[in-house]
């Protein structure tokens, strides 16, 4: 008899434990259908214009026409939001193309940043015949 009270008040306890547990952690709702929570933003000194809905193409040419130091373009892009960038000092292209799910981005392209934009103006992609291939990585928030 002293063994079962025993076990029924460890089992009691036990009990309680795990609905403390449960009612205090959040069940996650599911995923919802809204594009994710996505900040993107130029690096300090970069001059930025807004396109809203915009094609490779359009937005190029939009920044090949800027003659700034450090000059972007913002646009989306078939749900995609694109921050397009012009590196002149530095001689290189930056695209930060951040996806609905979430995940960005960044690829890089060096050398040749006019001869890019009006590439790009016209056949809709960055990477130049005879220049190099663009580096790039994913960031994580």
């Amino acid at each position: 008899m002293k063994r079962a009270a025993i076990v029924l008040v460890c089992l009691a306890g036990l009990g309680a434990s795990v609905w403390a547990l449960v009612t205090a952690t959040e069940v996650s709702s599911p995923r919802s259908e809204q594009p994710a929570a996505i900040i993107l933003r130029a690096p300090n000194g970069f001059t930025v214009e807004a396109l809203g809905s915009a094609s490779l193409r359009s937005a190029a040419a939009a920044l090949a026409a800027k003659r700034g130091a450090r000059t972007g373009v913002r646009f989306s892009d078939r749900g995609d939001e694109v921050l397009l960038l012009a590196d002149r000092p530095s001689d290189r292209v930056v695209e930060m193309r951040a996806a609905r799910n979430g995940t960005i981005v960044e690829r890089f392209w060096t050398q040749g940043i006019d001869r890019r934009l009006a590439w790009a103006a016209e056949h809709g992609e960055l990477s130049v015949p005879g220049l190099p291939r663009p580096t790039g990585k994913n960031l994580y928030h």
